[in-house]
């Protein structure tokens, strides 16, 4: 150990002084307190200096000159070992050490040291580094308050803090290669530029630079290159820097950049994060929340000649000026602005060219303003409410915008993504296209939502076409963009204007018996399945069944009996009533009621009505497709009807084939027939421009060669089993007497109730019963409930003038109690009548809807009950 304390020297080394080369092998060498007149303030060194190993440690030594601790005259080389430096300054350069050239493999720190020209912890003329090297808040007068350096070769750890001079903070080198190891700056500032490091001459071959709380109070508040800075490979970022004029983290000239960088939150009067003369770039260049107080809040390009930058982003970046970026002539291969606003880009000639241009973030704007603008790929501005291109100049040459919800592309009176105005709407989440009108049916729309009347529909891939659903109920004022609380189709309704039954929530929905245009759902167990396919038959064998024992009884009874006339007359009145009470259920009132006795009161009228009727509300759709028939569709469904018709025809006609007959067509025909209705069904999902049949919609007509022959095949279809099936009636209404005491079953069922020249009167019963059930199926009370009002009120007026002018029972109560059903299901049809019609009323209330709906279901339940009654007695 040598140790050297209060030593002063009026000529060179304060404590020591060699005119030899001096090498350390090993051991310690300590200086306190030293001081020389001239330069060495602790050490000074003629010939050179090796370190291999070993420690020296300089503390509060001083010189008048260079070197304030250690003065190397000529080259020193560090191959191992530590040097430290302590409170060391001098009134020259090097406040710690001062050497002409320097290797350095070992480890230095430099502490509280200072120079009063450059250097302030250490001055070498040239220098190639491979170890570590620490700077601890040192200072300088001039340049470079850590290190100055002519030339500096780096492979190692550099680290500078809390150093500051008029000039580089940290650092200042004319020449600086960086082969590897890292270079790091915090806490540095200087009073001109290169507030952390200044060179005139930087080149990064690998390894890593960063900069961190630096501070200049001219430009390049971490980086100040003055000519080229060639950055090839590594990492290099500026966080937190800041700089008074130009260039918050970095200031250069020529700009090569190879590798990624990134500028956090630095901040300059212009070029918050970045500002030079040209830039080439071939990799990413990020800037998070940089700051301009005038003008390019992440980078500013003053240079007139064409720049280039391969992926720029900017995010949350801002300036009075150009938040993102001001520039004169820059071409930029992806360009990604997020939270960056307030006129984001300034330039003379923007060049946006092969990968994209994408804009988001939580503010609501984005403003540009370029003179000359080419842009290839789309402008991303799907995060943004705005995004506005104002090109002074030229006609800019775009590839298009992606707009966010509530926006549209414009090209006056600016280029982008504008939101649209009153009137207008853009209800897509991202799109390139412009504004459109507010849709026709609208009953709210504004630039972000549209909301439709009760009973329309819109498809978001085009809001100028809204379709008229032929199903009210499928439709009740969706919105667009689509919600779950308001959808477009209500729940298992789909496609083009809602008319599709579709699977909803893993529930199969398919068509009604009672409207082909309507949906229900499926019971998804098994044990519903079969309760439902239990109904349908026994429903069908019952009616069947008690049908036959009336027909059977009136070929052995001595006189007719009341209860087959009135169980007749009481099918005929269901056919009307469950009409009725369909129609009424449909109603938006009765389908948001929430009474229970009310729903319970037509509970009971549903089921009296389709009992009786034989129609029935099931689906026979959804029977099929519990047996994997569901794609059969409507003639699966018929051929169902005409399948279990046939089964209870053929087995009763082991008995009596003209009892099975008579029964079958009774129960059944006018629900067959009602299937031929059905396929007819047709509807429009917009106005009808030109009237013609093509123009419907006839999902179900089985011929593809148009709707009207479709129509003439079904037509045809219907008044064949029509006129066949009558004929049938009639002749078998016309069977010859066994003998004198007894007519036949069935002959004494269609002709005995009715008087002399009236015995085929039962005819019209059915004829009746088949228009009504036609009228029915043709005009579904789900899509046209008035016409099929008017269908039932011109079939009843028909039948109530024919047994008011013929009265063809013998029995004057029998006339009676007919005429009084049919007039009872006239005044149900005008209260279901008034009921449909006052839905569409603005002034209508709820206590006069439900009034009638309840006086019209008590009505059908009593009538129905009484019938009953009688005809059991």
């Amino acid at each position: 150990v040598m140790e050297f304390s209060n030593c002063q020297s009026q000529g060179d080394g304060g404590g020591f002084h060699t005119y030899g080369a001096t090498t350390q092998n090993n051991g310690q060498m300590k200086f306190h307190t030293c001081y020389s007149a001239l330069s060495g303030g602790g050490f000074y060194g003629s010939n050179g200096l090796i370190q291999n190993s070993g420690e020296m440690e300089f503390t509060n030594c001083s010189s008048n000159q260079d070197g304030g601790g250690f003065y190397v005259d000529s080259e020193m080389m560090q191959n191992g070992g530590n040097l430290e430096f302590h409170d060391c300054r001098s009134q020259g350069n090097g406040g710690g050490l001062f050497a002409n050239v320097m290797m350095q493999n070992g480890t230095m720190e430099f502490q509280n040291c200072s120079s009063q020209v450059d250097g302030g912890g250490l001055y070498v003329s040239e220098m190639t580094q491979n170890g570590a090297i620490e700077f601890k808040k040192c200072s300088s007068k001039e340049n470079g308050g850590g290190l100055y350096s002519s030339e500096l070769q780096s492979n190692g750890l550099l680290r500078f803090s809390h150093c500051s001079a008029r000039e580089g903070g940290g650092l200042h080198a004319s020449t600086v290669t960086q082969n590897n190891g890292s270079l790091g700056f915090s806490n540095c500032n200087s009073q001109w530029n290169g507030g952390c490091f200044y060179s005139s001459s930087f080149t990064q071959k690998n390894g890593g630079v960063g900069f961190s709380n630096c501070s200049s109070q001219r430009s390049g508040g971490g980086l100040y290159v003055a000519s080229e800075y060639d950055f090839q490979h590594g990492t290099a970022f500026f966080h937190h820097c800041t700089a008074k004029e130009d260039g918050g983290g970095l200031w250069v000239s020529r700009f090569q950049q190879q590798a990624p960088v990134s500028f956090y939150n630095c901040r300059a009067a212009i070029g918050g994060g970045l500002s030079a003369i040209r830039i080439n770039g071939t990799q990413p260049m990020n800037f998070h929340e940089c700051r301009a107080t005038e003008a390019g809040g992440g980078l500013l390009l003053q240079g007139l000649e064409g720049s280039s930058v391969d992926r720029f982003r900017a995010e949350n970046c801002s300036a009075a000026r150009a938040s993102a970026i001001q520039a004169r002539n820059l071409t930029i291969k992806s360009l990604v602005l997020v939270d960056t606003f307030n006129q984001t880009v300034d330039a003379v000639s923007l060049k946006v060219s092969t990968t994209s241009f994408h804009v988001s973030g939580t503010k609501p704007d984005l403003s540009m303003e370029v003179v000359d603008l080419q842009i290839d790929s789309d402008v991303d501005c799907s995060k943004l409410r705005e995004c506005r291109l104002v090109v002074t100049s030229s006609a800019p040459k775009l590839g298009g915008f992606q707009c966010s919800l509530g926006a549209g592309v414009a090209e006056h009176p600016a280029f982008g993504c504008l939101a649209c105005p009153e009137g207008y709407t853009q209800i897509e989440s991202v799109t390139n296209g412009p504004c459109r009108h507010c849709p026709e049916g609208a009953s709210l729309c504004h630039a972000a939502k549209i909301q439709m009347m009760d009973g329309l529909m819109l498809h978001e891939g085009n809001i100028s076409r809204p379709l008229h659903c032929p199903t009210k109920a499928a439709c009740r004022g969706g919105e667009l963009p689509i919600t779950d609380s308001r959808p477009m189709c209500q729940k298992g309704y789909g496609g083009e204007g809602c008319a599709s039954c579709v699977r909803d929530e893993g529930t199969l929905y398919l068509m009604p018996d009672s409207s082909v245009l309507a949906c229900t759902p499926c019971a998804p167990d098994t044990a519903s399945q079969l309760l439902q396919w239990c109904s349908f038959l026994g429903q069908r064998v019952v009616l069947f069944a008690v049908s036959a024992a009336i027909i059977f009884r009136a070929g052995h009874a001595d006189r007719v009996k009341n209860s087959g006339v009135y169980l007749n007359q009481l099918m005929s009145f269901a056919s009307v009533s469950g009409c009725v009470v369909t129609s009424v259920m449909q109603t938006e009132t009765a389908q948001t009621v929430k009474n229970v006795a009310v729903e319970y009161l037509y509970g009971i009228a549903v089921f009296l009505s389709d009992a009786v009727s034989g129609q029935g509300s099931n689906s026979s759709h959804c029977l099929l497709s519990y047996l994997g028939l569901e794609a059969t569709g409507l003639p699966g469904v018929h051929c169902l009807d005409l399948v279990v018709a046939t089964s209870l025809v053929l087995l009763l006609s082991f008995k009596d084939f003209r009892v099975a007959l008579v029964a079958g067509l009774n129960c059944f025909l006018p629900s067959i027939l009602a299937d031929f209705a059905k396929y007819a069904v047709c509807y429009s999902l917009e106005e009808d421009q030109t009237g013609g049949m093509e123009d419907l919609i006839c999902k179900h007509l089985p011929l593809p060669f148009g709707n009207l022959l479709g129509f003439l095949a079904v037509g045809a279809g219907f008044l064949t089993v029509f006129a066949v099936s009558l004929l049938v009636w009639i002749l078998l209404s016309t069977s010859v007497k066994e003998d004198k005491l007894h007519e036949l079953p069935h002959v004494a069922f269609l002709t005995n109730k009715y008087g002399e020249g009236r015995r085929y009167f039962e005819a019209e019963r059915l004829v009746r019963k088949v228009l009504l059930a036609t009228a029915a199926a043709f005009y579904p009370s789900t899509t046209f409930p008035a016409l099929q009002m008017t269908g039932l009120t011109v079939i009843t007026c028909a039948s109530m003038c024919l047994y008011g002018i013929f009265h063809p029972y013998r029995q004057q109560i029998w006339n009676w109690s007919e005429l009084g059903l049919l007039a009872t299901a006239q005044l149900l049809i005008a209260m279901a009548s008034a009921v449909i019609s006052n839905e569409e009323q603005w002034n209508k209330t709820e206590i006069g809807q439900m009034s009638m709906m309840v006086t019209l279901g008590v009505i059908v339940t009593a009538v129905c009950s009484a019938m009953m009654k009688m005809a059991a007695s």
